[in-house]
């Protein structure tokens, strides 16, 4: 008897249990959603810019630097003696200028609001990017369960080839019904090669926020179904626009605008400093005694007087960009406002169709089919309505399907504009089956 040899079935023992044989990676929307914001550059980039403002804004809170000044002052050019001249100093100075008003306060102000302008721009970034990969990958779910409803239905058209084919052998019914249903299959092969190209474009376009490797994973599906009710009504959902970092950005522009014309009206306000100089006499008096050193102290004080021309002009220009900024930010409400109205109401319309499908449509399709099956396998049905109750069930489950993920697409728009903490089911799509 030859000896079993247990080395293979060892060694796959130990590759499992080492982890080097893995499942199929799989791509869910919520890791797609996770590689896309991590390698998303413009994130980073405005991430950055708010990083070097924030740093700005304590730079701009601080006093100009001193000046000091050490040198020599009246020293004889005949013979360089330092003590030759009663007026040859050794001098140091120090000079500080103060600034105008509340200016350092102001404009570290400005420089925080051009921070959370940055820090509202990644996050709208962070918005739109969900939006698109949710979106992208929505694309391609459909086409993959797409290929999928037609796969199992080409079984039902091969079967009923099967049928033509037997009832033909038997002399119960023509050739022509047995080239019909191969017509028919040749049809279904060529919708799942046009589905092939669809679902490479879509894989393409979900390449640009996943990666080229990534984006070749099959979907992973959540079983949960999508068409959740929102726990919210249009109302409360239209308030929470508010919220939007877009609007936030809008406000922070204000801000900014704000913090520039009390920069500006500063500018009214006298700019003081001062100047203490202390010089070193070396050598005697007349009379033996040393010299006395010297002590200088001055004020220096900058007057803005004529403002006709320069600051009134400046703080004019300044109030009137700070109003057309809040310009902005009304436009940009109304129009998030009527963008979500929009979206809402398709959401909702979606919702009524998918459930006529649910409840009506696609038991119809079905129960239509199987009748038209018995009828032709009876001799009471032609084969043409066979065909076309087949079809008719076929076209209705991929109709529901689309439905399902348009409404799908709403629903990332929806989360787009009211925020991600909204409703009670999270993102996903139900699973056809």
């Amino acid at each position: 008897m030859k000896p079993t040899n247990y080395f293979p079935v060892l060694g796959l023992f130990i590759l499992i249990q080492s982890g080097q044989i893995m499942a199929a990676p799989g791509l869910s929307m919520a890791a797609a959603e996770q590689l896309a914001l991590q390698n998303d550059p413009l994130t980073k980039s405005f991430h950055q810019h708010a990083q070097a403002f924030e740093e700005q804004a304590v730079a701009s809170d601080q006093w100009p630097d001193p000046k000091i000044k050490f040198g020599f002052l009246s020293v004889p050019t005949d013979s360089y003696d330092l003590d030759q001249e009663p007026m040859t100093q050794l001098v140091l100075g120090y000079s500080q200028m103060i600034p105008r008003g509340d200016s350092l306060q102001h404009a570290a102000g400005f420089m925080q609001a051009k921070a959370i302008i940055k820090r509202a721009d990644m996050a709208l970034r962070q918005r739109t990017v969900r939006r698109n990969v949710r979106k992208a990958w929505l694309k391609v779910y459909l086409q993959e369960a797409s290929e999928k409803i037609i796969q199992q239905n080409r079984y039902l058209f091969k079967q009923q080839l099967d049928v033509s084919q037997s009832l033909y052998a038997a002399g119960r019914k023509q050739q022509q019904d047995v080239l019909q249903a191969e017509l028919e299959l040749s049809l279904l092969d060529d919708q799942l090669q046009q589905i092939a190209s669809k679902l490479d474009q879509a894989r393409a376009g979900l390449s640009q926020w996943v990666g080229a490797d990534a984006a070749t994973y099959s979907l992973l599906e959540n079983r949960q179904p999508f068409n959740t009710d929102i726990q919210h009504t249009p109302g409360s959902l239209a308030e929470l626009l508010k919220l939007h970092p877009l609007l936030k950005k809008k406000s922070a522009n204000i801000s900014a605008s704000q913090k520039q014309l009390s920069l500006a009206r500063q500018k009214y306000s006298p700019q003081w400093g001062f100047d203490v100089t202390y010089g070193k006499r070396d050598g005697e008096n007349m009379d033996g005694s040393d010299r006395a050193d010297f002590l200088s102290a001055m004020v220096n004080l900058d007057v803005p007087i004529f403002t006709e021309h320069s600051q009134d002009r400046v703080v004019a220009a300044r109030t009137k960009q700070l109003q057309a900024r809040r310009y902005e930010k009304q436009d940009a409400f109304l129009q998030l406002q009527s963008e979500f109205e929009q979206v809402y109401a398709r959401w909702e319309k979606l919702k009524t169709r998918l459930q006529l499908y649910d409840e009506k449509v696609l038991p119809q399709a079905k129960q239509n089919a199987v009748a038209a099956l018995n009828g032709y396998q009876s001799g009471v049905v032609s084969f043409f309505t066979l065909t076309r109750a087949r079809s008719a069930e076929l076209k209705a489950k991929l109709q529901r399907l689309k439905l399902n993920v348009e409404q799908a697409i709403a629903y990332a728009d929806i989360r787009y504009f009211a925020g991600e903490n909204l409703m009670t089911a999270q993102l996903s799509v139900e699973a056809e089956q």
